[in-house]
């Protein structure tokens, strides 16, 4: 009885490892998304809407080399799909295409600003992304300017596939005060779920190059675009909320042009006035910057000089956020700044009292005053002027 018992748990232990991966796919039959294109078709009714959705698909033998004029393979392959459920259109694919669909590669989800217009639309389309066990938090969201599947047809020069291009790109924000850093699937998801304003990169087409560069506005209530912001307000505004990581800075000094390369930039928001009607919020902006580039006779060696350099850019960075304030609050009425944000982490009472009329009703947001308070400090002037002197002397 007993021999028998030990019997039957071993057969049963066995069965265990002989069942295998009862969902397993051999990678031959996965086809490796790489980047996705969200575009409105037709609005069906108020609330219905087709959508296109346009997957970039890997094909391997391709990316050995770059392939364009040499009559090689290519190193991609995009397929659309039209449906008013992304979840049955992305199941339409396996009709298409021999290969499944696999997002676990997934670098660059593009949506249209026409889909970004219509309320609540974009949300709805993240319910998809983040509740597939396969997607990453990890995506990278982009609003085309027009068709977003135009963008993934670029063939820009020395890059196999234009997702892997688009990521590439979105690397550099260090380098330009008119981009923000990458915003990802798992950041929009917490703000969508805390009825957030917020803002996306934008991406446009620039010959067969890909343009990236500043942002559009998302009311957090409505989860839709309700405007964009130009190049010097997506810079006035990276400045406050610390989108922006770096950047050059360039600046007008007694008739002399200043370019002055940002290496840290620190900001701090504090509420002054806690009343409905008379909300005050003071801002304070530190930069820490080099000089990377003077036309000008005048000497960067000397204290005074500057100093006045330093002052020039104070004044050139409560400018650029000064625009981007009156943007926000006096056409918009979208808080973006992150002062809403700031009320429920510090002042979660308050916050509870006006929040209902933060950004309609009464809009509190837009009747607030804003005061802003700018620090820059020069740490390198460079050599240039060294070595003339040495060359003089």
């Amino acid at each position: 009885m007993l021999l028998s018992k030990k019997l039957n748990l071993l057969l049963l232990t066995m069965s265990i490892f002989l069942a295998g991966c009862w969902d397993r796919i051999d990678i031959e039959e996965r086809g490796f998304v790489i980047g996705t294109a969200l575009d409105l078709a037709d609005q069906k009714s108020n609330e219905d809407y087709e959508v296109i959705m346009t997957n970039q698909f890997v094909i391997p033998a391709g990316l050995g080399s770059i392939t364009e004029g040499s009559g090689g393979q290519e190193a991609f392959m995009n397929i659309s799909e039209t449906g008013t459920s992304l979840f049955r259109t992305n199941r339409k694919f396996s009709q298409l295409n021999s290969q499944v669909p696999f997002y676990q590669h997934l670098k660059v989800l593009l949506i249209s600003d026409e889909v970004m217009k219509q309320p609540n639309l974009f949300s709805d389309m993240m319910d998809f992304y983040i509740r597939d066990h396969a997607m990453r938090r990890s995506i990278r969201l982009v609003v085309a300017e027009g068709e977003a599947r135009d963008i993934l047809n670029l063939k820009p020069k020395n890059v196999n596939v234009p997702s892997m291009y688009l990521d590439d790109l979105m690397e550099n924000v260090d380098r330009n005060t008119s981009t923000i850093k990458p915003v990802h699937v798992g950041e929009v998801q917490e703000l969508i779920l805390n009825e957030q304003s917020y803002v996306l990169p934008i991406v446009k087409k620039a010959g067969d190059q890909a343009e990236y560069g500043n942002v559009v506005v998302i009311n957090g209530e409505s989860n839709q675009m309700v405007g964009s912001l130009d190049e010097e307000e997506t810079a006035g505004l990276g400045f406050v909320n610390g989108h922006t990581e770096g950047g050059v800075l360039e600046i007008q000094v007694d008739d002399d042009l200043i370019a002055i390369e940002i290496t840290e930039i620190k900001q701090n928001m504090n509420i002054k006035n806690r009343q409905k009607d008379q909300l005050r919020v003071g801002i304070s902006i530190d930069i820490k910057g080099n000089i990377a580039e003077h036309f000008g006779g005048r000497s960067v060696l000397k204290e005074q000089y500057v100093n006045k350099i330093e002052k020039s850019a104070e004044k050139k960075v409560k400018e650029l956020v000064g625009n981007t304030i009156e943007e926000v609050q006096g056409e918009l009425n979208t808080d973006v700044l992150g002062i809403g944000k700031t009320l429920y982490k510090f002042h979660y009472d308050f916050w509870q009292k006006i929040k209902n009329d933060w950004e309609k009703g009464e809009n509190y947001f837009s009747s607030a005053v804003i005061d802003v308070n700018a620090n820059v400090e020069i740490d390198r002037v460079g050599s240039n002027d060294r070595i003339k002197m040495s060359e003089g002397g």
